[in-house]
């Protein structure tokens, strides 16, 4: 009971020294804070002294604009559209992948066991069903968040 104690008091000072803050934490980072990019559009974000500069790029026209109360809602919306747009775009190229997955998996029990494949043809209708939903929903969304990053990136530059 004691050797217990005594590993457990061991391993919560390994702990609280490894959570304790250090001198380079409290120091102001200088650097780039953000950055992220999904199809020809991009942005960057970096911590200077007193402000931020982001540095906005559709294919090759780059534009570097400072942070000010007047921009800073256009920027934020257009990270934030960038950074949907992305997600979508996963969430596309994923239920393509499942959909193929399901489609190749199909065609090998038709040409290996055709009753096998009888059995379960609700199930993989099914499948067939919301993989094909998901990925339409998707390509509207992707649709509509790069029209609205479009906007804002105009919004930003013009």
């Amino acid at each position: 009971m004691k050797k217990w104690l005594l590993v457990m008091l061991f391993c919560v000072t390994l702990i609280l020294s490894a959570c304790s803050q250090g001198e380079e934490d409290t120091q102001e980072y200088l650097g780039v804070i953000s950055e992220g990019k999904v199809l020809g559009y991009e942005y960057t974000v970096i911590k200077e002294k007193n402000s931020n500069l982001w540095k906005v790029r559709y294919k090759e026209d780059i534009t570097i604009i400072e942070e000010s109360t007047d921009n800073k809602e256009d920027l934020l919306k257009f990270r934030n559209a960038v950074i949907d747009s992305k997600l979508v775009l996963v969430k596309l190229i994923t239920s393509v992948s499942y959909l193929l997955i399901v489609t190749i998996t199909t065609l090998i029990l038709y040409k290996k066991n055709r009753k096998m494949l009888k059995d379960g043809s609700a199930m993989i209708t099914i499948f067939v069903g919301i993989a094909v939903y998901i990925a339409f929903k998707a390509s509207f969304d992707l649709s509509s968040l790069l029209h609205d990053t479009k906007y804002f990136y105009l919004t930003l530059t013009i």
